[in-house]
């Protein structure tokens, strides 16, 4: 697992740094399925909706970095860099919708509410701060 690892670009493993702390903020929320409030769901389903829309965002980065810098030199890829920033954008954008009307508007989608839109938010913050920290330390060396 280690060797796998090492042999990553600093995408890839930002991307995997991504899904570790997706991955550990779900499970460190899933008690509140069962000893929060009658919405107790909403928390971890909401950082869960939020980290699927910034594994969405991380991989258009990346899609959209091979596009603008391409090792082949097709002049196709370039053409999908707006493709890949639209993608970035509609995801973020439809999981905060997405969660602000299942908090605060519920009854426009029948009563679920099942995403929160705060743990949504927080979720979306962690590729900024994983990827300053990754490239702070490759100043550093």
């Amino acid at each position: 697992m280690v060797e796998k690892y090492l042999k990553l670009n600093e995408q890839q493993k930002v991307f995997f740094w991504l899904l570790v702390i997706g991955g550990i903020g779900f499970i460190g929320l899933c008690p509140l399925f069962f000893f929060y409030n009658s919405k107790g769901y909403s928390y971890p389903l909401g950082w869960l909706i939020g980290t699927a829309a910034e594994l969405i965002g991380w991989w258009s980065i990346m899609k959209m970095g091979d596009a603008l810098l391409p090792e082949s030199g097709d002049p196709k890829d370039s053409r999908n860099v707006i493709l890949y920033v639209v993608i970035r954008f509609a995801a973020y954008i439809a999981a905060l919708v997405i969660a602000a009307i299942c908090t605060f508007r519920s009854d426009w989608f029948g009563g679920f509410d099942g995403f929160n839109f705060w743990t949504a938010f927080v979720a979306l913050i962690p590729a900024q701060i994983i990827a300053l920290v990754r490239s702070s330390r490759k100043k550093i060396r």
